[in-house]
């Protein structure tokens, strides 16, 4: 995959602009995500609300690691990569990244899962309020391991320049999300009214479709992961995780730093 001559001799403006402003409407899809869910959430009443108050800071705690911390980390790492003219290096670091987030995923459900209804007590969670919280909480972050996933796919393309994609992604699973939840959870069109447990089907489906659908795009690129001959290893683990990190290298001048 050549480097794109665009961000080394294109004009500045029109390229900036190519960038962000599929960011800018995948942003937007994110942030109507809220606004909808809270409209049909209340459809179910206060005691719905409420509960979705107390499983909320935990899932925007999860997508904020795994898409902003995580995911600027892996962008990073595979840009580098890519403007290095390694594809080997880009495989490799793929199947790091995608170590991590599936491992991360898995442990943020099973740790959401045991502590959770502890954790929603603590807010302030009681009686009917807190049992919908942990029938919500069981359900959204079931999906977990698929936010994951999906978040460090997207942040393996965008690594490649191309955020048409990305964006395009999560407005098909936002779309998807709302679609799901909004139609289970009230009951609508003569579907049995499931409460907190439909709307966080809609995340469920939505993800976890989304995220298949991203491997099997990436699976028929460059970026593909090399599942095969690969040895983990922990530098590769942390040049994944860390945006931008330097260190002096041995085999060059002290004054000369290098990518880790």
């Amino acid at each position: 995959m050549p480097p794109p001559r665009d961000l080394l001799n294109g004009p500045i403006l029109p390229t900036l602009l190519r960038l962000a402003i599929p960011n800018v409407f995948a942003m937007a899809a994110a942030a109507t995500v809220g606004i909808g869910e809270t409209l049909y959430v209340g459809i179910l009443g206060k005691t719905a609300l409420a509960a979705m108050a107390l499983v909320f800071p935990f899932v925007m705690l999860m997508q904020m690691f795994s898409a902003g911390a995580m995911g600027g980390g892996v962008a990073s790492a595979v840009s580098r990569a890519l403007g290095a003219g390694d594809p080997e290096r880009v495989r490799a670091l793929a199947v790091h990244a995608l170590c991590i987030g599936c491992g991360l995923g898995i442990a943020f459900t099973v740790l959401l899962w045991l502590a959770g209804p502890r954790l929603y007590a603590l807010l302030g969670g009681r009686g009917e309020v807190l049992a919908q919280a942990r029938a919500y909480g069981w359900w959204v972050f079931a999906a977990t391991p698929a936010i994951w996933l999906f978040n460090t796919l997207i942040s393996l393309v965008r690594g490649s320049g191309n955020m048409r994609l990305p964006s395009a992604a999560i407005l098909a699973a936002s779309v998807v999300q709302v679609a799901v939840g909004s139609t289970l959870g009230p009951g609508l069109l003569g579907l049995p009214r499931l409460g907190m447990t439909g709307v966080a089907l809609g995340q469920v489906v939505a993800y976890w479709g989304a995220a298949a659908c991203l491997w099997a795009y990436v699976r028929r690129t460059p970026l593909r992961p090399a599942l095969r001959g690969v040895r983990l290893r922990w530098p590769l683990f942390q040049t994944s995780c860390a945006s931008a990190r330097w260190r002096a290298c041995r085999r060059c001048s002290p004054s000369a730093p290098c990518w880790s």
